[in-house]
């Protein structure tokens, strides 16, 4: 009999060990999965936000590239319509620089205005 009770109360111990070990176990697979969940959610606004980030530099790119042929073009053309006249031939060498400093001064602003590149969030620890 005594042998039974103890074997009994061996099982009643084991039973409320496990029992509470895996109740934990189920606590850390529940935090586990809020923070997977977490994660997907920050790694889809990181994507929408890094694709949106990219476009507008390559806009400002595009903007800035556009007013640089511009102003290439506008000073050869100046350049070869002045002839020999080097007052003309200054002239056209300083509204390009003007131009110039203008499209940089231009995107330099956009670049602050677009701010840091976005970052990757950080994987949860399974």
């Amino acid at each position: 009999m005594k042998v039974a009770n103890r074997v009994k109360s061996a099982l009643v111990i084991s039973a409320l060990v496990l029992g509470a070990s895996s109740t934990a176990a189920m606590a850390d697979d529940a935090s586990n999965q809020a923070a997977k969940d977490l994660y997907r959610t920050q790694v889809t606004a990181f994507k929408s936000s890094i694709t949106t980030w990219k476009a507008s530099k390559e806009a400002i790119k595009a903007t800035f590239a556009t007013a640089k042929a511009n102003a290439v073009a506008n000073r050869d053309a100046a350049i070869a319509a002045a002839g020999t006249d080097q007052t003309q031939i200054s002239a056209a060498k300083a509204a390009f620089r003007t131009a110039i400093d203008q499209a940089k001064a231009t995107r330099d602003a956009g670049i602050a205005q677009l701010g840091a590149k976005p970052t990757k969030p950080v994987k949860p620890v399974s």
